[in-house]
Protein backbone atom coordinates (compact mmCIF):
# COMPACT_ATOMS: atom_id res chain seq x y z
CA UNK A 1 0.00 0.00 0.00
CA UNK A 2 1.11 3.36 -0.72
CA UNK A 3 0.45 4.37 2.97
CA UNK A 4 3.56 1.99 3.86
CA UNK A 5 5.74 3.43 1.59
CA UNK A 6 5.09 7.10 2.85
CA UNK A 7 7.55 7.91 4.76
CA UNK A 8 10.37 7.04 1.94
CA UNK A 9 7.80 8.61 -0.45
CA UNK A 10 9.60 11.28 -1.51
CA UNK A 11 13.16 10.07 -1.35
CA UNK A 12 12.63 6.73 -3.04
CA UNK A 13 9.31 7.08 -5.05
CA UNK A 14 7.99 3.42 -5.02
CA UNK A 15 6.96 3.70 -8.56
CA UNK A 16 4.79 0.74 -9.96
CA UNK A 17 3.88 0.84 -13.56
CA UNK A 18 0.34 -0.89 -13.61
CA UNK A 19 0.25 -3.58 -16.32
CA UNK A 20 -2.07 -2.83 -19.18
CA UNK A 21 -5.07 -3.82 -19.72
CA UNK A 22 -5.99 -4.49 -23.61
CA UNK A 23 -5.67 -1.32 -24.93
CA UNK A 24 -7.26 -2.74 -28.09
CA UNK A 25 -11.06 -1.91 -27.39
CA UNK A 26 -12.25 1.01 -27.49
CA UNK A 27 -13.62 2.72 -23.69
CA UNK A 28 -16.94 3.32 -24.22
CA UNK A 29 -18.53 5.39 -21.37
CA UNK A 30 -22.27 6.83 -20.99
CA UNK A 31 -23.64 9.16 -18.90
CA UNK A 32 -27.56 9.43 -18.60
CA UNK A 33 -28.96 11.82 -20.99
CA UNK A 34 -30.71 14.62 -19.05
CA UNK A 35 -33.95 15.56 -19.07
CA UNK A 36 -34.10 19.22 -20.44
CA UNK A 37 -36.72 21.24 -18.43
CA UNK A 38 -34.48 23.97 -16.73
CA UNK A 39 -30.98 24.51 -17.13
CA UNK A 40 -28.46 21.87 -15.50
CA UNK A 41 -27.28 22.32 -11.51
CA UNK A 42 -24.88 20.61 -9.73
CA UNK A 43 -26.50 17.05 -9.34
CA UNK A 44 -26.11 17.11 -13.09
CA UNK A 45 -22.25 18.34 -13.02
CA UNK A 46 -21.53 15.20 -10.68
CA UNK A 47 -22.02 12.45 -13.17
CA UNK A 48 -20.78 14.41 -15.86
CA UNK A 49 -17.31 15.29 -14.06
CA UNK A 50 -17.12 11.14 -13.04
CA UNK A 51 -17.26 10.50 -16.37
CA UNK A 52 -14.99 12.96 -17.63
CA UNK A 53 -12.52 11.85 -14.81
CA UNK A 54 -12.77 8.23 -16.27
CA UNK A 55 -12.18 9.52 -19.86
CA UNK A 56 -9.01 11.61 -19.15
CA UNK A 57 -7.60 8.73 -17.58
CA UNK A 58 -7.76 6.13 -19.60
CA UNK A 59 -6.69 8.63 -22.60
CA UNK A 60 -3.89 9.32 -20.33
CA UNK A 61 -3.19 5.63 -20.33
CA UNK A 62 -3.17 5.46 -23.96
CA UNK A 63 -6.57 3.79 -24.62
CA UNK A 64 -8.85 4.76 -27.32
CA UNK A 65 -12.33 6.70 -25.28
CA UNK A 66 -15.56 7.14 -26.87
CA UNK A 67 -17.59 9.24 -24.15
CA UNK A 68 -21.30 9.83 -24.80
CA UNK A 69 -23.27 12.61 -23.51
CA UNK A 70 -26.63 13.88 -24.34
CA UNK A 71 -30.54 15.50 -23.73
CA UNK A 72 -33.55 14.03 -23.37
CA UNK A 73 -35.98 15.85 -25.39
CA UNK A 74 -39.31 13.76 -25.56
CA UNK A 75 -42.55 13.83 -23.65
CA UNK A 76 -45.26 15.02 -21.76
CA UNK A 77 -43.18 16.99 -18.96
CA UNK A 78 -41.10 18.53 -21.38
CA UNK A 79 -44.46 19.57 -23.77
CA UNK A 80 -45.76 21.15 -20.61
CA UNK A 81 -42.69 23.39 -19.63
CA UNK A 82 -42.62 24.95 -23.14
CA UNK A 83 -46.14 25.69 -23.08
CA UNK A 84 -45.28 27.29 -19.58
CA UNK A 85 -42.97 29.61 -21.08
CA UNK A 86 -45.03 30.05 -24.42
CA UNK A 87 -42.74 28.51 -26.99
CA UNK A 88 -43.34 25.61 -29.15
CA UNK A 89 -41.41 22.53 -28.01
CA UNK A 90 -38.50 21.90 -30.15
CA UNK A 91 -37.48 26.19 -29.39
CA UNK A 92 -37.13 25.09 -25.69
CA UNK A 93 -35.39 21.87 -25.98
CA UNK A 94 -32.60 23.58 -28.47
CA UNK A 95 -32.24 26.38 -26.08
CA UNK A 96 -31.76 24.22 -23.15
CA UNK A 97 -29.83 22.00 -24.77
CA UNK A 98 -27.83 24.83 -25.58
CA UNK A 99 -27.17 25.82 -21.88
CA UNK A 100 -25.83 22.70 -21.06
CA UNK A 101 -23.28 21.94 -24.14
CA UNK A 102 -22.06 25.54 -22.65
CA UNK A 103 -22.15 24.15 -18.82
CA UNK A 104 -19.87 21.22 -19.76
CA UNK A 105 -17.68 23.08 -21.86
CA UNK A 106 -17.26 25.60 -18.98
CA UNK A 107 -16.59 22.58 -16.45
CA UNK A 108 -13.65 21.26 -18.61
CA UNK A 109 -15.81 18.33 -20.00
CA UNK A 110 -14.60 16.61 -22.68
CA UNK A 111 -17.17 13.93 -24.13
CA UNK A 112 -17.18 12.63 -27.89
CA UNK A 113 -20.52 12.83 -29.07
CA UNK A 114 -23.37 14.60 -27.74
CA UNK A 115 -26.59 13.06 -29.00
CA UNK A 116 -29.85 14.38 -28.65
CA UNK A 117 -33.18 12.67 -28.92
CA UNK A 118 -34.81 15.31 -31.37
CA UNK A 119 -32.13 14.60 -34.50
CA UNK A 120 -33.69 13.14 -36.94
CA UNK A 121 -31.50 10.40 -36.76
CA UNK A 122 -32.14 9.28 -33.77
CA UNK A 123 -35.85 9.64 -33.98
CA UNK A 124 -35.54 7.14 -36.75
CA UNK A 125 -33.51 4.47 -35.67
CA UNK A 126 -36.25 4.80 -32.79
CA UNK A 127 -39.14 3.79 -35.03
CA UNK A 128 -37.12 1.17 -36.54
CA UNK A 129 -36.03 -0.14 -33.25
CA UNK A 130 -39.54 -0.33 -31.84
CA UNK A 131 -40.89 -1.97 -35.79
CA UNK A 132 -38.33 -4.43 -35.30
CA UNK A 133 -39.92 -5.49 -31.92
CA UNK A 134 -43.38 -5.34 -33.11
CA UNK A 135 -42.48 -7.59 -35.87
CA UNK A 136 -40.92 -9.64 -33.50
CA UNK A 137 -44.27 -10.72 -31.77
CA UNK A 138 -43.13 -8.58 -28.58
CA UNK A 139 -45.28 -5.55 -28.43
CA UNK A 140 -49.42 -6.01 -28.60
CA UNK A 141 -52.21 -3.68 -27.75
CA UNK A 142 -53.98 -3.67 -24.81
CA UNK A 143 -55.77 -1.18 -22.40
CA UNK A 144 -53.89 0.91 -19.51
CA UNK A 145 -55.77 2.12 -16.51
CA UNK A 146 -53.50 3.45 -13.33
CA UNK A 147 -51.55 6.51 -12.45
CA UNK A 148 -48.79 8.47 -14.20
CA UNK A 149 -46.34 10.38 -12.74
CA UNK A 150 -45.43 13.73 -14.96
CA UNK A 151 -41.97 14.08 -13.24
CA UNK A 152 -40.33 10.93 -13.76
CA UNK A 153 -42.23 9.81 -16.84
CA UNK A 154 -43.21 6.61 -15.33
CA UNK A 155 -46.67 4.54 -15.37
CA UNK A 156 -46.69 4.13 -11.15
CA UNK A 157 -48.55 1.30 -8.94
CA UNK A 158 -50.11 2.13 -5.73
CA UNK A 159 -47.17 0.45 -3.95
CA UNK A 160 -44.83 2.73 -5.04
CA UNK A 161 -46.51 6.24 -3.81
CA UNK A 162 -47.14 7.22 -0.79
CA UNK A 163 -50.74 8.38 0.61
CA UNK A 164 -53.10 10.10 -1.88
CA UNK A 165 -50.96 9.03 -4.80
CA UNK A 166 -47.95 10.93 -4.84
CA UNK A 167 -44.78 10.36 -5.91
CA UNK A 168 -42.31 9.76 -3.24
CA UNK A 169 -39.68 11.33 -5.45
CA UNK A 170 -41.39 14.56 -6.91
CA UNK A 171 -43.71 14.93 -4.13
CA UNK A 172 -46.47 15.44 -6.98
CA UNK A 173 -50.23 13.92 -7.64
CA UNK A 174 -49.90 11.21 -9.87
CA UNK A 175 -52.54 11.33 -12.93
CA UNK A 176 -55.12 8.95 -13.87
CA UNK A 177 -54.66 7.34 -17.41
CA UNK A 178 -57.13 5.52 -19.32
CA UNK A 179 -55.80 4.63 -22.72
CA UNK A 180 -55.36 1.86 -25.62
CA UNK A 181 -51.61 1.82 -25.81
CA UNK A 182 -49.13 -0.45 -26.92
CA UNK A 183 -47.55 -3.42 -24.12
CA UNK A 184 -43.80 -4.51 -24.45
CA UNK A 185 -43.40 -7.86 -23.79
CA UNK A 186 -41.39 -7.17 -20.68
CA UNK A 187 -42.04 -10.20 -17.97
CA UNK A 188 -41.18 -12.83 -20.52
CA UNK A 189 -37.32 -11.42 -19.95
CA UNK A 190 -37.97 -12.13 -15.99
CA UNK A 191 -35.91 -15.22 -15.99
CA UNK A 192 -33.42 -14.23 -18.39
CA UNK A 193 -32.46 -11.32 -16.24
CA UNK A 194 -32.11 -12.68 -13.52
CA UNK A 195 -29.58 -14.98 -15.47
CA UNK A 196 -28.15 -12.49 -16.88
CA UNK A 197 -27.11 -10.47 -14.09
CA UNK A 198 -26.30 -13.17 -11.43
CA UNK A 199 -23.55 -14.77 -14.10
CA UNK A 200 -22.29 -11.18 -14.71
CA UNK A 201 -23.19 -11.31 -18.26
CA UNK A 202 -23.66 -7.70 -17.45
CA UNK A 203 -21.94 -5.94 -14.25
CA UNK A 204 -23.73 -4.07 -12.07
CA UNK A 205 -21.75 -2.13 -8.98
CA UNK A 206 -21.99 -1.42 -6.33
CA UNK A 207 -22.67 -4.79 -5.16
CA UNK A 208 -26.03 -3.52 -2.92
CA UNK A 209 -27.88 -2.46 -6.16
CA UNK A 210 -27.06 -5.56 -8.09
CA UNK A 211 -28.41 -7.29 -5.09
CA UNK A 212 -31.52 -4.98 -4.74
CA UNK A 213 -32.16 -5.38 -8.44
CA UNK A 214 -31.92 -9.31 -8.70
CA UNK A 215 -34.42 -9.33 -4.72
CA UNK A 216 -36.72 -7.39 -6.45
CA UNK A 217 -36.57 -9.71 -9.66
CA UNK A 218 -36.98 -12.77 -7.81
CA UNK A 219 -39.53 -11.35 -5.70
CA UNK A 220 -41.68 -9.10 -7.90
CA UNK A 221 -43.36 -9.99 -11.15
CA UNK A 222 -42.41 -7.74 -14.15
CA UNK A 223 -45.49 -6.00 -15.26
CA UNK A 224 -45.51 -5.78 -19.51
CA UNK A 225 -44.02 -2.29 -20.40
CA UNK A 226 -46.38 0.07 -22.00
CA UNK A 227 -44.53 1.43 -24.45
CA UNK A 228 -46.84 4.19 -25.92
CA UNK A 229 -48.74 7.38 -25.05
CA UNK A 230 -52.21 8.05 -26.96
CA UNK A 231 -52.23 11.40 -25.86
CA UNK A 232 -48.68 12.83 -26.03
CA UNK A 233 -48.36 14.69 -29.00
CA UNK A 234 -44.65 15.56 -28.38
CA UNK A 235 -42.82 12.22 -29.07
CA UNK A 236 -41.61 9.73 -32.00
CA UNK A 237 -44.89 9.06 -33.67
CA UNK A 238 -45.17 4.92 -33.98
CA UNK A 239 -44.47 3.69 -37.23
CA UNK A 240 -47.85 1.67 -37.38
CA UNK A 241 -50.13 3.95 -35.62
CA UNK A 242 -48.95 7.59 -36.28
CA UNK A 243 -51.91 8.29 -33.48
CA UNK A 244 -49.30 7.49 -30.77
CA UNK A 245 -46.00 8.39 -29.81
CA UNK A 246 -43.41 6.04 -28.81
CA UNK A 247 -42.83 6.43 -24.46
CA UNK A 248 -40.30 8.51 -23.57
CA UNK A 249 -38.13 6.09 -21.77
CA UNK A 250 -37.66 4.00 -24.57
CA UNK A 251 -36.83 6.48 -26.86
CA UNK A 252 -34.79 8.01 -24.81
CA UNK A 253 -32.51 4.80 -23.72
CA UNK A 254 -32.10 4.04 -27.48
CA UNK A 255 -29.50 7.24 -27.83
CA UNK A 256 -26.88 4.62 -26.00
CA UNK A 257 -27.18 3.05 -29.45
CA UNK A 258 -27.51 6.21 -31.71
CA UNK A 259 -25.00 7.80 -30.45
CA UNK A 260 -21.89 5.22 -30.33
CA UNK A 261 -21.00 5.74 -33.58
CA UNK A 262 -20.17 2.14 -33.89
CA UNK A 263 -18.79 1.75 -30.66
CA UNK A 264 -20.68 -1.71 -29.00
CA UNK A 265 -21.37 -2.64 -26.31
CA UNK A 266 -20.66 0.23 -23.52
CA UNK A 267 -18.11 -0.62 -21.57
CA UNK A 268 -18.97 1.39 -18.30
CA UNK A 269 -22.90 3.18 -18.25
CA UNK A 270 -23.08 5.65 -15.04
CA UNK A 271 -26.52 6.56 -13.76
CA UNK A 272 -28.17 7.60 -10.63
CA UNK A 273 -30.03 5.33 -8.61
CA UNK A 274 -33.42 7.11 -8.92
CA UNK A 275 -33.27 5.89 -12.81
CA UNK A 276 -31.11 1.98 -12.27
CA UNK A 277 -34.27 0.15 -12.33
CA UNK A 278 -34.53 1.23 -16.20
CA UNK A 279 -31.44 1.03 -16.69
CA UNK A 280 -30.98 -3.10 -15.10
CA UNK A 281 -34.32 -3.66 -16.25
CA UNK A 282 -35.91 -1.92 -19.41
CA UNK A 283 -32.88 -1.26 -20.77
CA UNK A 284 -31.52 -4.92 -20.92
CA UNK A 285 -34.64 -6.59 -21.73
CA UNK A 286 -34.84 -4.65 -24.83
CA UNK A 287 -31.45 -5.63 -26.27
CA UNK A 288 -32.25 -8.91 -25.46
CA UNK A 289 -35.38 -8.65 -27.42
CA UNK A 290 -33.14 -7.63 -30.20
CA UNK A 291 -30.37 -9.70 -30.17
CA UNK A 292 -28.07 -7.14 -28.97
CA UNK A 293 -25.38 -7.40 -26.98
CA UNK A 294 -25.53 -5.76 -23.53
CA UNK A 295 -23.15 -3.31 -22.06
CA UNK A 296 -20.49 -4.80 -20.04
CA UNK A 297 -21.16 -2.63 -16.45
CA UNK A 298 -23.38 -0.34 -14.75
CA UNK A 299 -22.58 1.28 -12.36
CA UNK A 300 -25.12 3.28 -10.20
CA UNK A 301 -24.16 6.44 -8.09
CA UNK A 302 -26.20 8.04 -5.09
CA UNK A 303 -27.95 11.54 -4.99
CA UNK A 304 -26.25 14.44 -4.29
CA UNK A 305 -28.19 16.70 -1.98
CA UNK A 306 -27.70 20.08 -0.83
CA UNK A 307 -27.18 20.48 2.76
CA UNK A 308 -28.98 17.54 3.32
CA UNK A 309 -32.42 18.39 1.21
CA UNK A 310 -33.19 16.80 -2.55
CA UNK A 311 -32.23 19.18 -5.21
CA UNK A 312 -35.53 20.92 -6.51
CA UNK A 313 -36.08 24.14 -7.96
CA UNK A 314 -39.65 24.63 -5.59
CA UNK A 315 -37.24 23.97 -2.67
CA UNK A 316 -34.99 26.78 -3.63
CA UNK A 317 -31.75 25.01 -3.21
CA UNK A 318 -30.59 24.46 -6.77
CA UNK A 319 -26.53 25.06 -7.15
CA UNK A 320 -25.60 26.53 -10.31
CA UNK A 321 -22.05 24.75 -10.56
CA UNK A 322 -21.01 27.51 -13.13
CA UNK A 323 -21.42 29.81 -10.45
CA UNK A 324 -19.12 28.10 -8.71
CA UNK A 325 -16.89 27.97 -10.92
CA UNK A 326 -16.65 31.47 -11.21
CA UNK A 327 -15.60 32.21 -8.23
CA UNK A 328 -13.62 29.67 -7.10
CA UNK A 329 -12.52 28.03 -10.58
CA UNK A 330 -13.48 24.86 -11.91
CA UNK A 331 -10.92 22.63 -10.46
CA UNK A 332 -12.14 23.38 -6.82
CA UNK A 333 -15.58 22.22 -7.71
CA UNK A 334 -14.31 18.78 -9.17
CA UNK A 335 -11.73 18.49 -6.30
CA UNK A 336 -14.98 18.93 -3.54
CA UNK A 337 -17.57 17.04 -5.49
CA UNK A 338 -15.34 13.16 -5.63
CA UNK A 339 -12.89 14.19 -2.57
CA UNK A 340 -15.63 14.96 -0.06
CA UNK A 341 -18.03 11.90 -0.44
CA UNK A 342 -17.57 8.08 -2.07
CA UNK A 343 -18.87 7.75 -5.73
CA UNK A 344 -21.72 5.31 -5.45
CA UNK A 345 -23.11 6.36 -2.20
CA UNK A 346 -25.34 9.72 -1.46
CA UNK A 347 -23.34 12.79 -0.98
CA UNK A 348 -24.25 16.32 0.52
CA UNK A 349 -22.70 19.70 -1.09
CA UNK A 350 -22.60 22.43 1.60
CA UNK A 351 -20.95 25.75 0.90
CA UNK A 352 -19.17 25.67 4.21
CA UNK A 353 -17.34 22.53 3.56
CA UNK A 354 -16.97 23.15 -0.22
CA UNK A 355 -15.20 26.54 1.43
CA UNK A 356 -13.30 24.98 3.89
CA UNK A 357 -11.70 21.99 1.22
CA UNK A 358 -10.73 25.06 -0.58
CA UNK A 359 -8.78 26.52 1.82
CA UNK A 360 -7.34 23.80 3.60
CA UNK A 361 -6.79 21.08 0.85
CA UNK A 362 -6.55 22.97 -2.36
CA UNK A 363 -4.93 26.63 -1.22
CA UNK A 364 -3.39 25.70 1.65
CA UNK A 365 -1.90 22.14 1.54
CA UNK A 366 -1.35 22.11 -2.47
CA UNK A 367 -1.39 25.65 -3.38
CA UNK A 368 1.10 26.81 -0.74
CA UNK A 369 3.54 23.67 -1.44
CA UNK A 370 4.12 24.32 -5.15
CA UNK A 371 4.29 28.10 -4.27
CA UNK A 372 7.23 28.15 -1.70
CA UNK A 373 9.45 25.10 -2.79
CA UNK A 374 9.57 27.19 -6.46
CA UNK A 375 10.16 30.13 -4.60
CA UNK A 376 12.97 28.89 -2.26
CA UNK A 377 14.38 26.46 -5.92
CA UNK A 378 14.84 30.53 -7.07
CA UNK A 379 16.18 31.85 -3.85
CA UNK A 380 18.77 29.16 -3.20
CA UNK A 381 19.45 28.99 -7.11
CA UNK A 382 19.05 25.31 -7.40
CA UNK A 383 19.41 23.55 -10.40
CA UNK A 384 16.56 21.61 -11.84
CA UNK A 385 14.58 21.01 -14.90
CA UNK A 386 11.21 19.37 -15.04
CA UNK A 387 10.96 16.17 -16.66
CA UNK A 388 7.58 14.69 -17.77
CA UNK A 389 6.00 12.16 -15.56
CA UNK A 390 5.22 8.95 -17.61
CA UNK A 391 4.85 6.57 -14.44
CA UNK A 392 1.79 6.11 -11.83
CA UNK A 393 1.36 4.90 -8.30
CA UNK A 394 -0.89 1.24 -8.81
CA UNK A 395 -2.91 2.06 -5.86
CA UNK A 396 -3.79 5.60 -7.29
CA UNK A 397 -4.63 4.05 -11.02
CA UNK A 398 -6.60 1.22 -9.48
CA UNK A 399 -8.81 3.49 -6.95
CA UNK A 400 -9.70 5.03 -10.36
CA UNK A 401 -10.37 2.29 -12.45
CA UNK A 402 -12.93 0.97 -9.55
CA UNK A 403 -14.15 4.47 -9.39
CA UNK A 404 -13.07 4.91 -5.68
CA UNK A 405 -12.07 8.72 -6.77
CA UNK A 406 -11.83 9.44 -2.89
CA UNK A 407 -9.54 7.01 -2.26
CA UNK A 408 -7.20 8.01 -5.15
CA UNK A 409 -7.89 11.70 -3.83
CA UNK A 410 -7.02 10.78 -0.61
CA UNK A 411 -3.69 9.09 -1.42
CA UNK A 412 -2.46 11.76 -3.66
CA UNK A 413 -3.17 14.01 -1.03
CA UNK A 414 -0.83 11.26 0.56
CA UNK A 415 1.62 12.43 -1.26
CA UNK A 416 0.64 16.22 -0.75
CA UNK A 417 0.56 16.09 2.88
CA UNK A 418 4.36 14.33 2.74
CA UNK A 419 5.96 17.06 1.18
CA UNK A 420 4.61 19.80 3.35
CA UNK A 421 6.10 17.60 6.15
CA UNK A 422 9.03 16.93 4.64
CA UNK A 423 9.72 21.50 4.11
CA UNK A 424 8.52 21.70 7.69
CA UNK A 425 11.12 19.00 9.42
CA UNK A 426 14.23 19.50 6.85
CA UNK A 427 14.06 23.26 7.05
CA UNK A 428 15.83 24.40 3.67
CA UNK A 429 16.05 27.88 4.73
CA UNK A 430 18.27 26.62 7.55
CA UNK A 431 20.50 24.16 5.21
CA UNK A 432 21.43 27.34 3.31
CA UNK A 433 23.97 27.93 5.64
CA UNK A 434 24.59 24.72 7.44
CA UNK A 435 24.44 21.93 4.42
CA UNK A 436 24.17 23.01 0.33
CA UNK A 437 24.66 19.91 -0.99
CA UNK A 438 21.64 18.29 1.08
CA UNK A 439 19.28 21.79 0.55
CA UNK A 440 20.06 20.83 -3.36
CA UNK A 441 18.99 17.47 -2.61
CA UNK A 442 15.87 18.47 -0.68
CA UNK A 443 14.38 20.79 -2.87
CA UNK A 444 15.02 18.62 -5.90
CA UNK A 445 13.50 15.88 -4.39
CA UNK A 446 10.16 18.25 -3.49
CA UNK A 447 10.13 19.27 -6.71
CA UNK A 448 10.40 15.94 -8.35
CA UNK A 449 7.45 15.20 -6.02
CA UNK A 450 5.37 18.02 -6.92
CA UNK A 451 5.58 16.99 -10.81
CA UNK A 452 4.55 14.00 -9.72
CA UNK A 453 1.20 15.12 -8.00
CA UNK A 454 1.01 17.40 -10.96
CA UNK A 455 0.47 13.91 -12.61
CA UNK A 456 -1.45 12.17 -10.45
CA UNK A 457 -3.98 15.20 -10.74
CA UNK A 458 -4.86 15.87 -14.14
CA UNK A 459 -7.82 13.28 -14.55
CA UNK A 460 -9.11 15.28 -11.79
CA UNK A 461 -8.04 18.74 -11.66
CA UNK A 462 -6.54 19.15 -15.10
CA UNK A 463 -6.20 22.90 -15.38
CA UNK A 464 -4.18 22.78 -12.04
CA UNK A 465 -2.18 20.28 -13.49
CA UNK A 466 -1.41 21.72 -16.36
CA UNK A 467 -0.69 25.17 -14.33
CA UNK A 468 1.93 23.36 -11.59
CA UNK A 469 3.54 21.92 -14.96
CA UNK A 470 3.84 25.18 -16.42
CA UNK A 471 5.06 26.64 -13.29
CA UNK A 472 8.12 23.62 -12.79
CA UNK A 473 9.09 24.77 -16.28
CA UNK A 474 9.25 27.94 -16.32
CA UNK A 475 10.43 28.17 -12.73
CA UNK A 476 7.77 31.44 -11.94
CA UNK A 477 5.67 30.89 -8.82
CA UNK A 478 1.53 31.92 -8.91
CA UNK A 479 -1.28 31.88 -6.95
CA UNK A 480 -3.22 28.15 -7.87
CA UNK A 481 -6.22 28.81 -5.52
CA UNK A 482 -6.44 32.68 -4.11
CA UNK A 483 -7.53 33.14 -0.84
CA UNK A 484 -9.62 36.59 -1.91
CA UNK A 485 -11.39 34.65 -4.93
CA UNK A 486 -15.14 35.70 -3.98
Amino acid sequence: MIEKTQKNLIKKPKVEVVKDVSLEETFFITTAIHYVTDIPHIGHAYEMIAADILARYWRRRGRDIFYLAGTDEHGQKIMQAAQKKGVPPKEFVDEISLHYKAAWAALEIRYDNFIRTTDPAHEKYVQEFVQKLYDLGEIYKDRYEGLYCIGCEEYKTKNELSVSNICKIHKTKCEGVFEDIYFFKLSKYQKQLIEVIEKKKIEIEPIERRNEILSFLKKEPLRDLAISRSKVSWGVPLPWDKTQTIYVWVDALLNYITGARGHWPPSLQLIGKDIFRFHCIIWPALLLATGLELPRKIFIHGFLTVDGEKISKSRGNIIDPLQIARIYGVDALRYFLFSEMPFGQDGDFTIDRFEKRYCSDLANDLGNLVQRVIIMANRYKISWQYKTVTKSYFQIDRAIENLEFHKALNLIWDIVVEANKKVDTEKPWELFEKDPKKLEEVISQLLGAISQIAFQIDPFLPETSWLIVEQLKSMKPDHLFPRQHK
